[in-house]
């Protein structure tokens, strides 16, 4: 395994991938205030010619917060293809890992009585407020609201649909609770609403 090489660049050295898959513009201001919070922890990853693997939303929050250097892991041993593959890994890996929502809430009460601005969390405001007092049951009920407000029957062609709708700062929350479930779980659910829709 090479051993991992941490420079200071100028900022400008550093060429964002053109075909980033990963959309997060909406997102940079939350970053710059992690920066502006938390100093620049996590370096960019990136090749000698400054083609930048991993650290594209980093790179735009450290723009906007109008930060002239910035930390760089470099990545020369990889390939081209691992260099495509880790891209996607290391966006993808940070969903691998499920909450303990027990103690997430502990750690955010503490926070609280800290009076950290959560904020800082990453996390929204509906998700802090559904954690404070939310068990599955809360969610639960989330759920049925989401899925009934996307639930279609179409007479004609004798098809039951359904979508869900929430707000999105409801996402990370329910994909968590989501992961802790089986897929017969969500099975019943869209079958007892085809069955509400039916009864109409």
């Amino acid at each position: 395994m090479a051993e991992l090489k941490v420079e200071t660049w100028s900022i400008d050295r550093l060429i964002p991938y053109a075909r980033n898959p990963r959309r997060n513009d909406e997102q940079v201001d939350r970053m710059a205030s992690a920066i502006r919070e938390f100093g620049f922890r996590i370096p960019i990853v990136a090749k000698s010619d400054g083609s930048v693997v991993d650290g594209h939303l980093r790179l735009k929050a450290a723009q906007k917060l109008g930060l002239t250097e910035v930390p760089v892991a470099l990545a020369d041993e990889l390939t081209d293809a691992q260099v495509k593959a880790f891209r996607i890994l290391a966006n993808k890996s940070a969903n691998w890992a499920e909450w303990d929502f027990d103690l997430l809430k502990l750690e955010v009460q503490e926070l609280k009585d800290m009076e950290f601005d959560l904020d800082l969390t990453g996390f929204e405001v509906g998700e802090l407020e559904a954690l404070e007092g939310a068990d599955y049951g809360h969610i639960d009920g989330l759920m049925e609201e989401a899925m009934g407000s996307g639930a279609a029957y179409n007479e004609e062609s004798d098809i039951f649909s359904v979508s869900f709708n929430f707000q999105r700062d409801q996402k990370g929350m329910i994909e968590d609770f989501l992961k802790k479930k089986t897929k017969d779980y969500v099975v019943e659910m869209i079958i007892r609403e085809a069955e509400k829709t039916w009864q109409e």
